[in-house]
């Protein structure tokens, strides 16, 4: 009896060794088919003949960074010329057929966008226009990047337009249409617009356009589906912007998509630093280092200031050339002095010398971080 009694314990753990096993291979599984994620992240902002934006930059790199952590391989554009979009759109197609079937696109561009003809026409920053006839020409079509990543024949592609701003050809004849168009998409695809067809998204008070923080936000939410995702983005953006842009999307996707699987919130130095990264303005910088001088990116922040310290005394003795004077050598050793010191006295020695000199500035926030 007891044999038997053995017999059975031994079968039942056997049964839940295998049923284990069983459940970790289809883990396994599905994290295979999950596949890459290639994104390709637009900001244009300084546009030459049309109104420059505050927004596209920080916002393509708010959602760069959520994508990096959301396990997404992505490249970043900014100020992209008519060529440059272009080229990295053909990338972007190339990229997704050479990863194969189950890899997921995503394209996200954040800068003006305007219609004509029924046609949705995304805007380089050396975009000039004259007449409506001209668009084809300096425009970049929407329909061209839906092509290029179709024809990948990939299980999922997203595509995500912040390019509902103003019209910045509203005098032009023909071209007083607001908003986008409706695009169809091929299956796999899911298109997002910051607003409804036709309407105007609103480019923000703050740091990034309405949609692209509320997108942000959501896009952490371990385990939401895709629609999910979206469907709370338009109730914040509703909400924030009290009924005036109403976001929209349509779906054609046929398997189920989740940005993140588990909680993969990018830690506040992640996204401070996706913040500053390519900027050029010292303050932010010192800023970022003030706030996470041990970090895992303050090695790159510290290069990023020697860089930009490097470019901004480069153009102050071009400038003193210019003017036919001598280079502040001692402005830039002093400095220097200053700065491998680290003593406060040396700081007011600068400043005491050179109160409106190139590092002043600089120089400030080191007492005022001092202080």
């Amino acid at each position: 009896m007891k044999t038997v009694v053995y017999s059975k314990k031994y079968l039942w753990c056997f049964a839940a060794l295998v049923a284990s096993l069983l459940m970790l291979l289809s883990q396994d599984a599905r994290a295979d088919t999950d596949g890459p994620r290639v994104a390709l992240v637009v900001g244009n902002a300084d546009y030459s003949h049309i109104g420059a934006l505050d927004n596209p930059e920080n916002d393509a790199r708010l959602i760069g960074g959520v994508l990096e952590g959301a396990g997404f391989e992505v490249t970043y554009l900014f100020n992209a010329t008519q060529r440059e979009l272009e080229e990295a759109v053909v990338e972007l197609g190339r990229t997704l057929r050479a990863r194969g079937p189950e890899t997921t696109g995503l394209f996200y561009f954040a800068g003006h966008g305007v219609q004509s003809q029924g046609k949705n026409y995304l805007m380089p920053v050396d975009a000039a226009l004259s007449d409506e006839a001209e668009l084809d020409l300096v425009g970049v079509q929407a329909d061209v990047v839906l092509r290029q990543m179709g024809t990948a024949n990939n299980r999922t592609n997203i595509v995500i337009l912040d390019a509902c701003r103003n019209n910045p050809f509203a005098e032009i004849q023909g071209m007083d249409a607001n908003g986008l168009a409706k695009m169809n998409p091929s299956p796999g695809t899911f298109l997002s617009y910051a607003t409804g067809p036709g309407d105007v998204a609103l480019d923000g008070l703050g740091q990034n356009s309405p949609f692209t923080a509320a997108l942000a936000a959501e896009m952490q939410e371990p385990g939401q589906a895709i629609e999910t995702v979206f469907r709370e983005v338009r109730i914040r953006v509703v909400e924030e912007t009290r009924g005036i842009q109403t976001p929209w999307d349509t779906s054609l996707l046929t398997t189920d998509f989740v940005f993140s699987q588990e909680d993969t919130t990018p830690d506040a130095e992640t996204l401070l630093w996706a913040q500053v990264r390519d900027t050029d303005n010292v303050r932010d910088i010192v800023r970022f280092l003030r706030s996470h001088p041990n970090g895992r990116h303050s090695a790159d922040a510290r290069l990023r200031l020697d860089e930009t310290i490097q470019v901004a005394s480069a153009e102050a003795s071009r400038a003193l050339r210019l003017q036919g004077t001598t280079p502040g050598q001692q402005d830039r050793a002093l400095f220097q002095q200053a700065l491998q010191s680290g003593a406060r006295a040396d700081f007011e020695a600068y400043l005491a010398m050179f109160p409106n000199g190139v590092y002043a500035e600089l120089v400030r926030l080191e007492l005022d971080a001092l202080q």
